[in-house]
């Protein structure tokens, strides 16, 4: 069954996620973009490139799934741990951090300096990935079952991983914020 009510929403949580990093992170300067607060935290910039790695690793099955060329393996047919393993993550990934995650290898961000286009290629990123999640409209979510692009023996519905990944997505924009928002921030 198709949920246009959900997409919906999930399109308009993204939408407020763009929103507060424009408002946010308009005007900041390249030294601002990398502060850390200290050697282990992450800068704005990271939680940034995070999300866009993030976005990234989705982005080939998402690509099948809108073409209609995208074939369930196996695995994701018959594993009997898809609807426990999208709980997990939603509950995992909650806008609020319950407890601190550590990033899989390949959705890490660069330790490299980065400049403020950044932000004109997280809101690119971003983008594609609602306009993916958009052209899901006339696509049965619930039925449709994914590999994690980080742990391949991981599955979940695609209703799932719209939910956490926007949850996701919030979760760092809300720590690039709380990264802003430091006493020791530079300032101008």
């Amino acid at each position: 069954m198709t949920d246009e009510v959900f997409i919906k929403t999930i399109l308009q949580k993204g939408k407020d996620a763009k929103d507060k990093v424009s408002s946010s992170f308009a005007g900041i300067s390249s030294g601002q973009l990398n502060w850390k607060s200290s050697p282990g935290s992450w800068s704005i910039a990271q939680c940034l490139a995070h999300l866009i790695e993030s976005h990234n690793a989705y982005f080939p099955v998402l690509k099948k799934i809108t073409e209609a060329i995208y074939k369930m393996n196996f695995w994701e047919r018959h594993s009997p741990f898809s609807a426990t393993c999208g709980r997990i993550m939603k509950d995992r990934l909650q806008e609020q951090v319950k407890k601190k995650m550590i990033a899989p290898k390949i959705i890490q961000p660069s330790s490299g300096k980065m400049q403020p286009e950044l932000i004109d290629d997280y809101d690119k990123s971003l983008d594609s990935f609602l306009a993916y999640i958009s052209n899901c409209r006339n696509i049965d979510i619930d039925k449709i079952i994914i590999t994690s692009p980080t742990i391949s023996i991981v599955t979940y519905s695609l209703r799932d991983a719209f939910q956490f990944l926007i949850q996701h997505e919030h979760r760092h924009i809300n720590q690039a914020i709380r990264v802003k928002s430091n006493e020791g921030f530079l300032k101008g």
